[in-house]
């Protein structure tokens, strides 16, 4: 057995050896696509050579005459650089294109927005899965980049119960976790195991055409098992034969080759040499103008290294005979040598097809001190993939600044847009050292000054606000600055003091702040005023000066600051707008870009969250966490944690709770000021919970007492007031639920007419003094408000207030109400408390039997949200077209189906609308 390229780079051997239990189970799976509609993943993982290579091309060629359609890729050692390019290729490979031309170079405008990326190839495959089964085969996924990963584990969740079958094939033991991170799809894992003696002979039976000696069985025993080193020896055998030879075959893999190296011409070693260090599939006349040195007939040359069996040949396109004759290749080569090729395609790959990331990836392994090529070419590939993959951009960006020597002219430049580039990217250890080094040679103030606004930028946005201040103050003492400079470093020095100062304080440096970038008419200025300004007024609970500044902002820089508009919508009880301004954006997706999209699906996590969906908050909540990880930005992920936290604790599951407590204290290494005070609510809460009042007073009580003159705007919201008083009124601190009532009115005189903070104020003034008639009043304002929790708050603590007074009729209309409002979001124990109350008051409903009954399977088990979601994909909608109809994001869909999947014990669309027909 033999592996070999889909392309015919390389020789494939007329029968598969030793394999029939892996291409028994992959050929079960894709009749289980024909027959049922139903996917799966095959992880096809083992050492190099062991066979994964040829197990894909036999499955793909077994496919192609079921008529399954098989996309086939691979990934290469050095492309890992092209976002999603083996998914991409794939979709236009010599198999039949599942794209036109059109459709392609739509998808590769795509590359840069990881998400609308996915869109565009799960549009693809979705309408060849209508069609009948897709088989997608990658090859060689120790070598996909971040953005292929992003792309399979996003794939798989969207292309849920589709008949596309995914064969992944990895020198990695278990790149599972990686590659799919939740158990979205039927997996199978296989390790593919050294071949048996027998299975050797047999391969040898083919390759020689006679039955092997007892001098061959003894070479294939030093194999191990290893199909690659099995053939490399029949190979060189069958060439001593045709040479009336018996060459003895080395022990050593590696020197064997490096020996056939050695052997040849120049001009054929410097050919083998090229290919390998190409690290891909190399087109001859590419390698012509690669290495000039070649001769201008290269027909010896190629003939003599085909014969050596270190290169193969398929229409023009030279390859290594495999990744470990590739790899021993380059292992023979000098360092200076391995440079100096890759230095050549870098430059080839820059001048001649405009390939920035190969240009890069080639760059990078030639980079050495002083090289000003790779230089440029490392920091303008970072540049370009500062959004799609910021991990990348930042590695190639900190490599390129210590490539450039500081005597060099380019220096200054280059550490510039390297420190630009780390900034974005949210590097700020290494953004703060290329900044250090600048500052260390230059006198020039505005120079200074304008380096200081970037590290501070990069500070700002990794959370560490005091060592910003420590850097800006020194700054701002220069007399020279220019007026622009001046007002860069006061606005990044008023925006850090939004976390630090008190709400007053920071609100009046804001406003400074902006009035001097006004003046200066310095874009950057104002744009960084104008979000200090809005991070004061949403602070100090002031939201409709909030949004007045949000919208400024936007007009100024673009739609990368609505989300913050529609947040604020939401906490002016605006949440009509802000669902209009989500849905335009969803519709608006082709010209959306990457930058917006976590803080759309953080705005989209709040507006699910307070309006009581708590499946789909759940959903996005796991998106923008999953978001984060590959963008490299946890800017909203204490938010995503956070609503899963009041999630579990909602429904009483404490347990999940504190273990999201302990995730959430992972996700980043801000300033602590940051995680707080929103992570005190947390751990308040949770005591609170599991009855422990003293430990939740010690945690609420410094929020709640610094909240009129907070640096965080959590304090403030009106969804946790009437916790807070709750707790207080439970330990019986008067002083404690005094100060949460002044918190409250302050915040609903500084939002009139918003439901949702005057209906708070007056419940808790109201229960503070025993005061009926003014509960009864707040339950009348909060019904009006949009948050259902509220609205089931309102008339729970009203018809408690009504039981005290002996009002049990009154009491247990409002008390039905609240258990509607709390179990129509699954708010478990607050319907448990509501249902506790009622039955010390002699009640029962049939009602609460039904709710708590829920079966673990089956249509009965569905939430309401699960339910939405499979009816529709049952009646034939795509997860997008489901997406839109439900004014939800695709990802939170595919959530939702995964489930619904689970519990129906389904595997397929199709099963799914069996199970459902007749519902």
């Amino acid at each position: 057995m033999a592996e070999s390229m889909d392309t015919g780079a390389r020789v494939r051997p007329a029968v598969l050896r030793g394999r029939a239990e892996p291409m028994a189970r992959a050929l079960a799976m894709l009749r289980g696509a024909g027959r049922h509609g139903s996917g799966g993943v095959m992880l096809a993982c083992g050492p190099a050579g062991i066979g994964k290579t040829a197990l894909l091309a036999e499955v793909c060629l077994q496919a192609d005459r079921m008529g399954v359609r098989a996309l086939v890729g691979r990934c290469e050692p050095m492309e890992e650089l092209h976002p999603a390019a083996p998914l991409i290729a794939a979709l236009r490979g010599a198999r039949g294109p599942l794209i036109t031309v059109e459709q392609f170079e739509q998808i590769i405008r795509t590359v840069d927005e990881p998400l609308l990326l996915v869109e565009r190839i799960a549009d693809a495959l979705e309408q060849a899965a209508a069609a009948g089964p897709v088989l997608v085969a990658i090859d060689d996924v120790q070598w996909a980049d971040r953005m292929t990963r992003f792309v399979i584990r996003t794939l798989l969740s969207r292309l849920l119960g589709l008949p596309v079958v995914w064969l992944l094939a990895s020198r990695d033991d278990d790149p599972r976790a990686d590659l799919i991170g939740l158990d979205v799809a039927r997996v199978e894992h296989v390790r593919l195991a050294p071949l048996s003696s027998l299975d050797l002979a047999a391969i040898a039976h083919d390759r020689l055409g006679r039955v092997p000696d007892t001098r061959t069985r003894g070479f294939l025993e030093a194999c191990a098992g290893n199909p690659l080193l099995a053939m490399q020896i029949l190979d060189g055998m069958v060439r001593s034969a045709a040479r009336g030879r018996q060459d003895a075959v080395p022990a050593a893999f590696n020197a064997a080759i490096a020996q056939r190296l050695a052997d040849l011409d120049d001009a054929t070693r410097d050919l083998v040499a090229l290919v390998a260090v190409a690290g891909r599939p190399l087109p001859l006349r590419e390698a012509v103008r690669v290495l000039p040195s070649l001769p201008a007939s290269v027909a010896d040359a190629l003939a003599e290294a085909i014969e050596s069996g270190l290169l193969v040949a398929t229409d023009d396109v030279l390859a290594s005979y495999h990744d470990l004759v590739r790899e021993a290749v380059c292992a023979a080569l000098s360092e200076s040598d391995v440079r100096r090729l890759h230095r050549r395609f870098a430059e080839y790959c820059l001048d001649s097809s405009a390939d920035l990331p190969a240009a890069a990836a080639h760059a990078r392994a030639a980079a050495e001190p002083g090289d000003l090529v790779s230089a440029g070419i490392l920091v303008t590939a970072a540049e370009r993939l500062t959004v799609t993959c910021p991990d990348d951009a930042g590695d190639l960006a900190t490599l390129a600044f210590r490539t450039v020597r500081p005597d060099q002219p380019e220096w200054l430049e280059t550490g510039r847009r390297c420190l630009s580039v780390l900034c974005r990217t949210q590097r700020a250890n290494e953004a703060i050292a290329v900044a250090d080094a600048m500052l260390a040679r230059i006198d020039d103030a505005n120079l200074s000054g304008a380096i200081e606004t970037e590290a501070a930028r990069a500070l700002w946005l990794s959370g560490r606000l005091d060592e910003l201040l420590a850097r800006v103050e020194p700054a701002l003492a220069a007399e020279t600055l220019d007026p622009g400079v001046r007002a860069r470093l006061q606005a990044a020095r008023a925006l850090a003091n939004t976390r630090l100062l008190s709400g007053e304080s920071a609100a009046l440096e804001a406003s400074h702040a902006l009035d001097d970038a006004r003046a200066s008419g310095d874009r950057d200025a104002l744009a960084s005023a104008l979000q200090a300004a809005g991070e004061a007024a949403r602070n100090e609970a002031r939201h409709r000066d909030a949004l007045a500044y949000y919208r400024e902002l936007r007009g100024l820089t673009g739609a990368h600051r609505l989300a913050e508009e529609i947040t604020t919508l939401q906490f002016l009880d605006r949440y009509d707008h802000a669902q209009t301004l989500l849905n335009e954006v969803r519709a608006d997706a082709e010209n959306a870009t990457e930058s917006i999209l976590p803080g759309l699906h953080c705005a989209q996590l709040w507006q699910d969250y307070n309006l009581g969906r708590f499946d789909d908050a759940e959903a996005e909540a796991s998106t923008l966490i999953e978001l984060g990880r590959q963008l490299g930005s946890g800017v909203y992920a204490l938010d995503a944690a956070i609503v899963q936290i009041s999630i579990a604790l909602l429904r009483g599951d404490t347990q999940s709770a504190a273990a999201r407590i302990s995730f959430a204290e992972q996700l980043t290494g801000a300033d602590s000021s940051l995680r707080q005070p929103g992570l005190s609510v947390m751990h308040g809460w949770l005591a609170a919970a599991q009855g422990d009042i003293a430990t939740a007073l010690n945690r609420l009580g410094p929020v709640a007492r610094g909240a009129t003159g907070s640096c965080n705007f959590y304090p403030l919201w009106p969804c946790w007031m009437g916790m807070f008083f709750e707790i207080g009124a439970a330990a019986g601190d008067a002083a404690f639920s005094e100060v949460v009532v002044n918190v409250a009115e302050l915040a609903a005189a500084r939002n009139p007419g918003v439901a949702s903070f005057e209906g708070v104020a007056l419940n808790v003034r109201g229960r503070s003094k025993g005061d009926l008639a003014m509960i009864a009043q707040a339950a009348d304002v909060l019904a009006r408000s949009p948050r259902p929790l509220l609205r089931g708050y309102g008339a729970d603590c009203y018809g408690r207030a009504l039981l005290a007074e002996g009002d049990r009729a009154g009491a247990l209309v409002q008390l039905d109400r609240a258990w509607d409002d709390y179990h129509r979001t699954d708010a478990r124990g607050y319907r448990a408390e509501v249902q506790r109350v009622m039955r010390e008051a002699g009640v029962r409903r049939e009602k609460w039997s039904a709710a708590t009954a829920r079966a673990d399977t089956g249509w009965a088990s569905l939430t309401d949200a699960e339910r939405r979601v499979a009816v529709l994909i049952a009646e034939g909608h795509t997860n997008r077209s489901a997406a839109a109809e439900l004014g939800l994001s695709v990802n939170t869909i595919g959530t939702h189906l995964r489930l619904v999947f689970t519990k129906l014990g389904v595997q397929s669309r199709v099963q799914l609308a069996n199970r459902l027909a007749g519902r």
